[in-house]
């Protein structure tokens, strides 16, 4: 019994020095974590014994590989890369058609967005010609017009881009493939402008409903109770024109009338047919109705029948009204303080 009991002790202790002096599986696997900590630095503890997450061969042998690409120049993924200069855009189907449509429509509700703020710039030539007068004034005008002629130019490029667009989702909707198509659109874009640039400047803006305005506004201030003479008198002819005589634009002699036609008064609260652009006061215009949906219109001469919804609130002749009735108390003033003189 004895000298088992001392067997057993004996053995263990040279299985621990063994393990020590041949460098056993424990020695083994400290070795090893300390060149494998390099690439896997993740180890756990299990009842103080370490044991480490095994390489990623896999890992490894992609990183092997890599580094022989990179050595040999990468030739397979020069192979794989796009021609970018020479890929051409795909062929459009008319699967596009709709999306087309909706570019084409975003052009147009863009444009439509935009186009009310225009009167900005009216409102200020306005003030300036109502309260100024001289050459600084003068000056100030034209820079005016002429920024409203360049939003109307910006208008009109807004305008071909809308076309175009409407233009080949047609082509696309009749079952034509377009090859290239950013080729189609900005050439297109293009040729309308260059088209727009060589109008003169009667046919650019002469039929603008909004520089017809701003051209009328300033004048109707400068030459109170002259009558407005058509709008090509702001527009010198040019090469291209037609003669004034055959010119359809050539429509003058126009007084502004700021009174009602029911009550014969200056307007209050200003409301515009959509249908003769025939304008009232609110509550007279209203009470013509009594009960009956639509009626005749109640201008002199005008044949036309429109109903309430029809009847839109004019902010801009609002103004106008506004700037008349300012002007009429000042030439009063003006006439009255001349009688003093006298």
């Amino acid at each position: 019994m004895p000298s088992a009991t001392f067997s057993r002790k004996k053995s263990h202790k040279r299985q621990a020095s063994s393990e020590i002096e041949d460098g056993g599986p424990s020695s083994f696997r400290g070795v090893e974590q300390v060149e494998d900590d390099e690439d896997e630095p993740y180890t756990r503890r299990v009842n103080r014994v370490k044991t480490e997450k095994k390489p990623n061969v896999a890992t490894k042998k992609e990183r092997v590989l890599n580094d022989e690409d990179e050595d040999n120049g990468g030739d397979d993924d020069d192979d794989e890369r796009i021609d970018v200069e020479n890929f051409h855009d795909q062929p459009l189907s008319r699967v596009e058609f709709t999306r087309l449509q909706g570019l084409s429509r975003d052009w147009k509700m863009v444009a439509d967005q935009v186009k009310p703020n225009w009167s900005v710039v009216g409102d200020v030539a306005v003030a300036l010609a109502d309260h100024s007068e001289g050459k600084e004034v003068e000056q100030g005008l034209a820079e005016l017009d002429k920024l409203m002629r360049g939003l109307i130019d910006i208008s009109a490029e807004m305008q071909a881009h809308e076309k175009v667009l409407e233009d080949l989702a047609q082509q696309i909707g009749q079952g034509e493939v377009l090859e290239d198509f950013i080729h189609h659109y900005m050439s297109g874009v293009k040729e309308r402008k260059k088209k727009y640039d060589k109008m003169t400047s009667r046919q650019k803006y002469a039929k603008s409903q909004e520089y017809a305005r701003f051209r009328n506004n300033i004048y109707e201030v400068q030459h109170p109770d002259t009558a407005i003479p058509p709008i090509t008198e702001f527009l010198p002819k040019e090469d291209g024109d037609d003669s004034d005589e055959d010119d359809d634009l050539e429509m003058g002699g126009i007084s502004q009338n700021y009174n009602c036609p029911i009550t014969l008064t200056l307007l209050v609260d200003p409301v515009t047919s959509d249908v003769c652009q025939h304008s009232f006061s609110k509550a007279a215009i209203f009470q013509s109705f009594r009960g009956t949906e639509a009626i005749k219109c109640p201008a002199s001469g005008c044949t036309k029948r429109f109903t309430r919804a029809n009847l839109k609130p004019d902010k801009d002749l609002a103004k106008r009204v506004k700037a008349y009735e300012r002007r009429a108390r000042r030439a009063v003033e003006n006439d009255d303080a001349e009688e003093i003189i006298d």
